[in-house]
């Protein structure tokens, strides 16, 4: 369960540190709001456990970002350890809802 645990860690740090390469120009609008609701509500946007309820520190990171353009701006290579799905949960939660019918990542 520990190596579990640590493996999850490892390959969501490795993952974030993908994040600090530029990306397309288009993406730099929110780019840095995403990595901080990213790193604020990784419990709760993680793939492989059940939706967590956000933490206050995660609600903040949201009520502070562009949710639309985070979600938008999702890669497919962040699909591997962010669900799309609890972000756009985490949103509406949050009171910051993406509109039905807008694009999150690949979805």
């Amino acid at each position: 369960m520990a190596l579990k645990v640590m493996l999850q860690g490892l390959v969501f740090s490795l993952a974030f540190a993908m994040f600090t390469t530029h990306h397309a120009c288009g993406e730099g609008d929110c780019h840095v709001e995403k990595i901080l609701v990213l790193r604020a509500c990784r419990k709760t946007v993680i793939i492989g456990v059940e939706y967590e309820h956000p933490t206050n520190k995660c609600r903040r990171a949201v009520q502070k970002s562009d949710m639309v353009c985070i979600c938008r701006t999702l890669s497919i290579e962040e699909e591997y350890f962010v669900s799309a799905a609890k972000l756009v949960l985490l949103a509406r939660e949050c009171g910051k809802p993406v509109p039905p019918g807008t694009p999150c990542g690949s979805k």
